[in-house]
């Protein structure tokens, strides 16, 4: 192996797209090439959203790459990321200082957005919380 040979190909494994790289391989692969980008470890979940952010910015059509990230990715951008159906978590109960015990759930797996109602049903050893 020649002596540059090493640092070359450590560079080129190591370098992370752009959120713009992402954008134009989506527009030009469509989702199976951001979703093989991400397998490689060429693009960081952040930068895919990011990218996806642009695009919806820009006015472009990018649903089936907002579908992906849903299903795949997660909108979370702190912590872990957002439940998706299906999945089991596990959630410690807060209190506050002069309050009793809750939970607080994420409602993004179930479609409720921001202001959205959710009934909740309140039983001996469970909460169901469901669309409204």
């Amino acid at each position: 192996m020649a002596k540059g040979t090493k640092k070359k190909a450590a560079a080129k494994a190591s370098k992370r797209l752009s959120y713009k790289d992402i954008q134009i391989h989506y527009l030009a692969d469509g989702v199976s090439a951001v979703e093989k980008l991400l397998n490689e470890g060429r693009a960081s979940r952040a930068a895919v959203r990011k990218a996806l952010d642009a695009l919806r910015q820009q006015g472009a059509a990018a649903a089936t790459l907002d579908d992906f990230v849903k299903t795949h990715i997660g909108q979370g951008r702190r912590g872990r990321t957002a439940p998706l159906v299906g999945t089991d978590r596990t959630y410690r109960a807060q209190k506050l200082t002069t309050g009793s015990p809750f939970v607080r759930l994420p409602l993004e797996a179930i479609g409720v957005k921001k202001g959205g109602l959710v009934t909740v049903r309140f039983e001996r050893d469970r909460i169901i919380v469901s669309k409204t």
